[in-house]
This record gives C-alpha cells, structure tokens and sequence, in this order.
C-alpha cells in the first residue's frame, strides 16, 4: 500500500513540472528558476510590472535567435516591461548569451515548472493574470507578437 502511494505521490510530483493547460485570463502560477548568471529569479517578485516570458524550445547558443526577442523587451523598458527567457538545458548544450535574464529551467527545482507547447511567448498582467500568450511558430510570428505587445503596453487596462 505504502509503495501505492509513493508511486502516486510521484507521478502527481513529476506532473506538476510541467503546465500545459495555461490559458489567458488564468493566474500565472509562481516559480523560482536560477538565471545563467546565478541570480534566482521569482515570478510573484515582478507584480505590479508587466512581464513577458519568451520559453525556448530546443536552444544551443542560440543567441542569435534572442536578437529580435531582445530588442523588442529593451525598446519598451521605458514603459517598465521586465523580460526573461526560459531554457532548459539539454545535454551537452550550452545556454544562449543575452542582455535580458536567461533562466535555466531544471526538472530537479521543484520551485520551477516548464510550459508546453515551447516555444511559446507570454504576456503576464501586472496582477499575474496571463493576458496572451503565442504558441504556433512563435519566431515566424514576431512582428504580430511585436504589435501586440504594443498595444497591450499602451492599453495598460490593469486593475480594472
């Protein structure tokens, strides 16, 4: 019975590093996740300003691929939009170099969880609620994710 449950108790434990039924107007759950430079970085510590969540699917020094990510997060700081990547390391692959906070996703944290489908981008609501999120052939869609964030950041309909 005892070996029952642990097996139970693993496999709810290993589910729930993973969120796959995330959708806008849910409540962004709250993570913990080390960036490449070692700083832990908490989800709830960005309430109040808005963020977006570039996930990266399969990634070795891929920076190249973060140049337009990057630019567009810089071109609205101004606005106060906080930007982090997310990565998960696979072996032998080396986490991609970038001016906004690349976070190393590990199955071992579990203060941390990985979203699927990736690659995705997700504009999360300074009240944490997740307002849109892009998941089909994100690096194609770039400029509609580009003027999406603009209206959104000009809206600014939080706390309504």
């Amino acid at each position: 019975m005892v070996r029952y449950i642990w097996k139970i108790l693993l496999i709810i434990t290993s589910t729930l590093t993973t969120v796959e039924a995330l959708e806008p107007g849910d409540k962004v759950p709250d993570f913990v996740m080390t960036s490449t430079n070692g700083a832990p970085q908490r989800l709830s510590e960005q309430i109040g300003r808005p963020l977006m969540l570039i996930w990266l699917s399969e990634c070795d020094r891929c920076q190249e691929d973060l140049i337009d990510w990057q630019y567009l997060a810089e071109s609205w700081a101004v606005e106060g939009l906080v930007a982090w990547v997310v990565w998960r390391k696979q072996e032998n692959h080396v986490a991609p170099w970038s001016r906004l906070p690349v976070l190393e996703y590990q199955a071992s944290n579990r203060q941390a969880w990985w979203f699927e489908p990736s690659p995705a981008v997700m504009f999360i609501s300074p009240d944490g609620i997740l307002d849109y999120l892009f998941i089909d052939e994100v690096d194609e869609r770039k400029v509609e994710v580009a003027n999406e964030l603009k209206q959104w950041l000009e809206n600014k309909n939080w706390f309504q």
